[in-house]
Formats: C-alpha cells, structure tokens, sequence
C-alpha cells in the first residue's frame, strides 16, 4: 500500500555495538537526505514520528512499541538479533534511504490484543500486545482455569497456562509450545496450551484452537487463593492475577517490509532451514 512518504523518523538502537554503530551511519545518511531524525524515544513522546527504525532483535522491536504505547508510528525493523523473524535482512539497509523517500515497502497491518485484568485484590489492569498475553503458573503447582470463548465456558483446564497470540506472536513462544504459524493476512487470535494435564479427573484443552479476532476470551482462576497465575504481555509482568479478558483492541500496527519480502520465504529460513 502507498502512503505519503515520511518526514520526521526515529532511529533506535539496542545495544549491541553493530547495531549501534549502523544507526549512527543511518541517522546521518537520513539528515543528508534532508529528513528530520529523532535519536530518543522521549522525543517520541508527545508526538510520534512518522516512521520508526528499530535496529535490534524481535524482543527489542516489542520493547520498543511497547515503550512508545503502541503508536500508529510504521515500524521498520533491522535484525541485529538472533531469529529476528519480524526484522528485515541487514543487507536492506543499503537502499532504505530510497525506499523511504519513494516510501516503496510492503505494509503489513497487525493486530493489537487488548485486555482487561482482574487481579486477586480486586483492582484492575489494562494491556495491551501486539505479540502475544501468557498467562502461566506462579507455583510449583499446575493452575486450575476456566475459559470462556463469547461467554460460553468451553474448558476446564489443568496445567500451566495458555499463550493466546495474534500472526506475529504465533512464531515466538507460541511455536514453541506446539503453536500453528500464522499468516500475517490471517486475523485471528490463536489459543496454545502450556502443558496440559492428560490424567481422567481433567479435561484440559491438548491442543491449539484458532478463533476469530472478533472473539471475545475470558479466562479465570478457578483455585485461589491456592494457586496464583501471572501474565506476561509482550514482556510486561502482571502478576497475582484472578481473571483476563482478552479482546481485539480495533488498533493496528503498521509493520514494513522490503518490496521483494516474501512471508513463506522468511518462514522457510527462520524455521525451516530452506
């Protein structure tokens, strides 16, 4: 998709020294192209850039929305990570420039995950994830949940949690536990189990449930204060929670990609080895 070019960007850099020092050689070829660089994430703030240059891995890119409160900012990730499967290539940065000025990329809208959190003393939490809610076990012992799917109560479950992930969560710690890739053209929110009892007295889910981001998921701790359960929204702790309620929050984040990328081409080298 064609949008107006941008004028005002951000460029953030973890902290590895490659990555440091790409950025620095960035922001000055993007002054000399007579465009506004921002170099913090305060000077964010208030207003947001236009488009933001994430130079890092896939946890630092989350960091990063999540620290400028999931603006509607594009985002341009370099990988100077490991998996980095939601970075580009650092061989792209040669003809960003270009790519800016003709604003020539494929756009990728992702969802944004909100929810609302009871914790056991009764007061609220709001969150929000573009990546993915865990909600696991803050004990030794396995946690008792009942989960709702559009108010109706669908399983009583036994182990240590679930993932519930949008299409750019599905390849972290959803593929990891046993999770389905999704495609980033497919919206929806996947349901993978942590570690599901099998014995009888339980009826836990044993496998992923994909369900139409216009679901509405409602999980509750069904054993407290006995056995206490935490939330991780894309990295951030919540703990001591009682119940979650996870919904799409109509918000999207615009994530960019070279003209050439090809999503079944990252799949194949990130995961598959091809």
């Amino acid at each position: 998709m064609k949008t107006a070019g941008a004028r005002r960007i951000l460029c953030h850099a973890s902290r590895s020294e490659a990555a440091r020092d790409a950025a620095e050689g960035l922001q000055a070829e993007l002054r000399r192209a007579g465009l506004e660089v921002l170099e913090r994430l305060e000077q964010a703030s208030e207003h947001p850039p236009d488009l933001v240059i994430v130079l890092g891995g896939d946890g630092f890119l989350m960091e990063t929305i999540r620290k400028l409160h999931y603006p509607p900012s594009a985002f341009f990730g370099v990988n100077f990570g490991t998996v980095g499967f939601l970075m580009n290539r650092k061989e792209c940065l040669p003809a960003l420039i270009p790519m800016i000025q003709a604003w020539d990329f494929q756009e990728e809208d992702h969802s944004i995950l909100a929810a609302r959190i009871r914790l056991e003393d009764g007061s609220e939490v709001d969150a929000l994830a573009f990546n993915d809610f865990v909600m696991e076990r803050m004990s030794r012992q396995s946690i008792r949940l009942k989960v709702y799917l559009d108010g109706n109560c669908f399983n009583r479950f036994a182990g240590d949690g679930f993932v519930l992930a949008t299409a750019a969560g599905s390849t972290a710690y959803n593929i990891a536990a046993g999770g389905p890739v999704l495609h980033p053209a497919v919206q929806a929110i996947v349901i993978t189990p942590l570690y599901p009892h099998r014995a009888a007295p339980f009826h836990s889910l044993q496998f992923s449930l994909l369900v139409p981001l216009e679901s509405r998921l409602r999980i509750v701790n069904d054993d407290l204060p006995k056995r206490s359960m935490r939330v991780v929204a894309d990295g951030r702790l919540i703990e001591r929670v009682e119940e979650i309620e996870v919904m799409d929050s109509r918000r999207k984040l615009r994530l960019l990609r070279p003209p050439s990328h090809l999503f079944v081409n990252t799949l194949a080298r990130k995961f598959i080895g091809g």
